[in-house]
């Protein structure tokens, strides 16, 4: 039983780094932001046609993310960052230890939901709370209906325990830094596993999976042949990820950073809408709001498509819709800009 179990043991030398563990996390954590700036990128140039990306945005992001994860801890029984930096996932329970770089059925959908649906369900209530905010400070949540009541509540909830969970992802760091404990994350032991290095015995069993499901000799039948052409191009695409794994986190560095400068800032002018003005269609005048059709209050201009509305009625719109309500372009409340007239 002990050589079965021999490449399991995770010893001081297997035992990675905080430095390495740290890297990885930062990796999961900017390749949201850059895969997010590339869809932007691509909306805001031709709106009528990629605006849909940014709508959804993030249901497309755990799509990809989903495809990545899976391939990764399939063959290589780690996530995408972990084997970036050298890592694998080793099990508690030691269910696969006769199999290397293998997790079970359990411990692979525990991580799947650690890497993929609890990031996505976080990163949805955080927008739930931003949205609810601002009708609160709009004072729409002065009414005593349940529906009310239960967003009071969850205004003063969600700031606890976002903080309650960054507390306690602090303290396991600081454990794990000081060889307290054998995670760096409460999501590895609800997972079942832990993180070592990866060894020489693990990198033959890497390459060896490698050439197996790139091999062509392998190819008896056509749904073979559909499998190895699947494996090929996925392949090609994964390596391609981790070439551009450090231009992603320059990419989010570069755009977030306050010395960007404006011409890489600075998109470019999207074509007209190709749909009749809606003045001409509604007869109004080049004072009346598009929304409420009446002579317009405090002025304010949506960028994305460049139509003025009245303030009062263009900024609960695009909060609920999330697009112009004349173009159908998808916009946000922080492209709404206020016009000032002198008197």
């Amino acid at each position: 039983m002990a050589e079965y179990g021999a490449h399991i043991t995770i010893t001081a030398s297997d035992r990675p780094s905080i430095f390495d563990v740290v890297a990885q996390d930062g990796l999961m954590s900017t390749l949201q932001p850059a895969v997010n700036h590339i869809m932007r990128v691509l909306a805001e140039r031709n709106p009528e046609r990629y605006g849909f990306l940014l709508r959804f945005s993030d249901e497309i992001f755990v799509l990809f993310n989903t495809i990545i994860q899976h391939h990764y801890i399939k063959n290589y029984g780690a996530s995408f960052a972990e084997n970036f930096y050298d890592l694998k996932r080793v099990e508690l329970k030691n269910k696969n230890s006769n199999k290397p770089l293998t997790l079970s059925h359990q411990a692979y959908y525990k991580s799947m939901f650690t890497l993929v649906t609890f990031p996505y369900l976080r990163n949805r209530l955080d927008q739930l709370f931003q949205r609810i905010q601002e009708r609160h400070a709009d004072n729409a949540l002065s009414e005593e209906s349940w529906k009310c009541r239960i967003q009071r509540l969850f205004l003063k909830m969600w700031p606890v325990l976002h903080f309650s969970w960054e507390f306690l992802t602090f303290v396991y760091y600081v454990r794990y830094a000081v060889g307290k404990s054998r995670f760096h994350s409460p999501l590895l032991p609800l997972s079942g596993v832990q993180l070592a290095t990866l060894d020489h015995s693990d990198y033959e069993v890497i390459d060896a999976r490698t050439e197996m499901m790139l091999a062509f000799r392998n190819v008896r039948s056509g749904w073979e042949l559909g499998r190895w052409a699947v494996e090929c191009v996925g392949s090609s695409l994964m390596n391609s990820l981790e070439v551009g794994a450090f231009f992603l986190q320059f990419l989010d560095w570069f755009y977030s950073s306050g010395n960007t400068p404006t011409t890489f800032n600075a998109q470019p002018i999207p074509p007209p809408p190709q749909s009749v003005g809606i003045q001409k269609v509604c007869g109004l005048n080049n004072t009346d709001c598009p929304i409420c059709f009446k002579i317009r209050k405090y002025d304010t201009v949506l960028s994305v498509s460049g139509y003025v509305f009245c303030y009062g009625c263009i900024l609960p719109y695009v909060r609920r819709e999330g697009k112009c309500p004349v173009t159908g372009y998808p916009a946000s409340t922080t492209q709404l800009i206020r016009i000032y007239h002198e008197t």
